[in-house]
């Protein structure tokens, strides 16, 4: 029986970008030639990407039952998405940093970041084109082309002729949202904030004090407000937040309202007001309202002496101390918060009365007008009709938004607790939606929750504290 002859093999990787082949030992006095190995490749549809080196082997040196690569496809290659390096820090952060030894680094703190006119704040790169391949059998791979980048938008900087390098045009802050940047105006003072040097300082965005505030300063912005030093007795208001660094002594007289966050070193006999949150290492005889959560962090931290509410709840290290100082603490809805809906509610009732009796009064003068065929749209009675109108409807805005924040501050103060670390001491009262607890011995970490109308202590584990 004659033996059936072997076949060469030819085998094709599933994406086509390689081919290999085996070849069998041929016949008494026959052999192969790089030519009849490649006729034999095209023949089973590998045309492409001939690694020379290998066939000549295995022609030359005979390389018979032992698989080799003979073809090797070109890759695409994809193009790279254009993009932007940018020349600042793009990222801030408005809570410091806690120590391994339990302090707290106020200077880690980067709130605001700062550009000066002329700084080169960004620069474009253009996407690449990429570059098609093939593979073994001659198919085209296609590489994606880069996609290109919108132009960036916003104010403060102007984008250079070749259209890729962007420069400020101003010192000022700088905030990138998506696309956009925006560099505002900032004061700065490179020393302190007084009364003999600086003045009072009412300045539409922020404001960043390298020295001290001090006694009798008041500062206004419409942004946030950064102090380096330490704050005395002074005044400060900001449309965002406030950072202390170095901490204020309000010596009973300072006040300080922020409409955002804010952080400080320590906060001693002051009146604060805080719409966001807070985050300080130590809170001595103050009144303190903020809508937000206060956390008292750091190694010592405490709470001693004042009045302080938060509607979200508080954190603290510990709270009163060991000459049972009166401390009062509020967590949850209070009655100020109440009041506060309350009037906002009956102020939106009574706007909207007096619109609608100015509404009828301007119907009366129309309808007049219409049956007597005369012209009464400057009648002086109506234009003093439409002038109370347009305040009546800019009261109702206010009433109405002012009823929107309580609304929204009461419901994120639902489950509000008061949460103690380390110690609670007597002299330290705690209300919870206005249900009221005195402690009366020292307390070890400890959660204030309300519980049936009822404030009661819980451990950390979990157990209840009689």
């Amino acid at each position: 029986m004659e033996e059936r002859k072997k076949e060469p093999i030819i085998r094709i990787s599933d994406d086509e970008m390689q081919a290999f082949l085996t070849l069998p030992a041929p016949a008494p006095g026959e052999f192969y030639t790089v030519e009849t190995v490649k006729m034999l490749l095209k023949s089973r549809g590998v045309r492409e990407g001939y690694i020379e080196e290998n066939i000549n082997q295995m022609v030359k040196e005979q390389v018979y039952g032992y698989e080799m690569p003979v073809a090797k496809g070109i890759p695409a290659v994809d193009g790279v998405d254009a993009f932007y390096q940018f020349n600042f820090n793009l990222e801030t952060n408005g809570k410091p940093l806690i120590r391994p030894d339990g302090s707290v680094d106020y200077w880690s703190i980067h709130a605001i970041e700062v550009v000066e006119a002329g700084q080169v704040i960004a620069v474009y790169t253009e996407p690449t084109q990429g570059s098609d391949g093939l593979t073994v059998t001659g198919k085209k791979k296609i590489g994606k082309r880069g996609r290109p980048q919108p132009p960036l938008t916003g104010r403060g900087f102007e984008r250079g002729e070749d259209g890729r390098v962007y420069v400020a045009t101003q010192s000022g802050k700088i905030e990138k949202r998506e696309n956009r940047i925006m560099i505002s105006s900032v004061y700065e003072v490179k020393g302190d904030a007084d009364q003999q040097h600086t003045g009072n300082i009412n300045f539409r965005g922020d404001v960043i004090i390298h020295g001290n505030v001090n006694v009798g300063a008041v500062i206004r912005a419409t942004g946030s407000v950064t102090v380096d030093g330490t704050a005395e007795a002074c005044e400060i208001y900001a449309g965002k937040d406030i950072i202390l660094r170095g901490g204020l002594l309000g010596a009973g007289r300072a006040v300080i309202k922020a409409e955002g966050n804010i952080c400080a070193k320590f906060i001693e006999y002051a009146s604060i007001t805080c719409e966001g949150s807070m985050e300080v290492n130590s809170l001595l005889n103050s009144n303190v309202v903020c809508y937000d959560m206060i956390s008292v962090d750091g190694k010592h931290a405490s709470i001693i002496g004042g009045s302080v509410f938060a509607a979200r709840g508080i954190e603290s290290y510990c709270i009163g101390n060991l000459s049972e100082i009166a401390t009062e603490i509020q967590v949850g809805t209070n009655s100020l918060l109440l009041s506060e809906l309350l009037t906002a509610t009956k102020g939106i009732e009574d706007c909207r009365d007096m619109i609608n009796k100015l509404n009828m009064g301007l119907e009366q003068i129309d309808q007049f007008a219409q049956e007597n065929n005369v012209d009464m749209r400057s009648d002086e009675r109506r234009m003093s009709l439409l002038r109370t109108r347009i305040v009546q409807q800019a009261e109702l805005a206010k009433a109405e938004e002012a009823k929107s924040r309580a609304e929204a501050i009461i419901a994120k103060s639902k489950g509000a607790t008061v949460k103690v670390i380390h110690e609670v001491f007597p002299g330290v009262s705690v209300a919870i939606n206005g249900n009221p607890a005195k402690v009366k011995e020292i307390q070890n970490a400890v959660e204030f929750q309300e519980q049936s109308g009822h404030v009661v202590m819980v451990s950390m584990r979990g157990e209840l504290v009689s």
